[in-house]
């Protein structure tokens, strides 16, 4: 306890406490069935939906900037692929063992550690590619909703029904195809088009396939191609 309150560890500490809290919440939620991690997903979805869509002339513009590299930066902590609530568990167990790890090396080295207002921003950008790794990590575990041995690059002129948030660009959402042998799978999606976006429920083309999976979408151009 004396290492953990110690001069400089507050917020790395702090951080450790609210990754256990949150710990909690996820292992009640899985015991009684109500999802959290789709309540965390939703309200962050609905915030940046909210942020893109309000102001009007160049403070629109300047909001719809920020709302694409916030949802750059999501996409890459794998966002949409890893529920937001265990990616934050992730961060703050980073933050909080890195930041202390490292204030007592100081410590042990210097005599001395940081002060707070230098060591929180340090360990945050240390922490970040870690993150971004674990995050992948529990992408590549977490079990998908359907398994196929298709090749997926056959999926692309087939369409998609969003079924997951708001896809933009840099932000893909989840979406549910068909292929040829009428077997459903999920796909993360995003606009071809820079500043074009679908919601839950779009009818949406696959036009291009990506690295890990991810398709661009354009919007359905004929009800008769429809595939569900």
């Amino acid at each position: 306890m004396d290492w953990m309150t110690a001069s400089g560890n507050a917020p790395f500490a702090i951080a450790l406490l609210i990754m256990a809290g949150l710990a909690v919440i996820e292992l009640i939620s899985l015991v009684t069935g109500f999802s959290v991690n789709d309540v965390v997903d939703d309200f962050v979805a609905g915030h940046l939906e909210a942020t893109a869509g309000s102001g009007s002339g160049m403070e629109a513009t300047g909001q719809g900037e920020a709302s694409s590299l916030v949802g750059r930066f999501l996409a890459w902590l794998h966002v949409g692929r890893v529920p937001v609530l265990m990616i934050l568990i992730v961060f703050l167990t980073v933050f909080g063992v890195v930041g202390l790890v490292a204030q007592g090396a100081l410590r042990a080295v210097l005599g001395h550690a940081l002060p707070t207002v230098l060591a929180a921003p340090a360990v945050l950008l240390l922490s970040l590619p870690v993150v971004r790794m674990g995050a992948g990590l529990l992408a590549r575990l977490m079990p998908r909703d359907e398994t196929s041995a298709v090749d997926l690059a056959t999926l692309v002129g087939r369409t998609a029904v969003v079924t997951g948030g708001t896809a933009r660009t840099g932000l893909p959402a989840q979406a549910r195809v068909k292929d040829s042998f009428g077997t459903e799978h999920y796909v993360l999606v995003e606009p071809e088009d820079e500043g074009a976006q679908f919601a839950t429920g779009s009818v949406v083309l696959l036009v291009r396939q990506h690295a890990g999976g991810r398709f661009t979408v354009i919007d359905n151009p004929n009800a008769a191609l429809v595939d569900h």
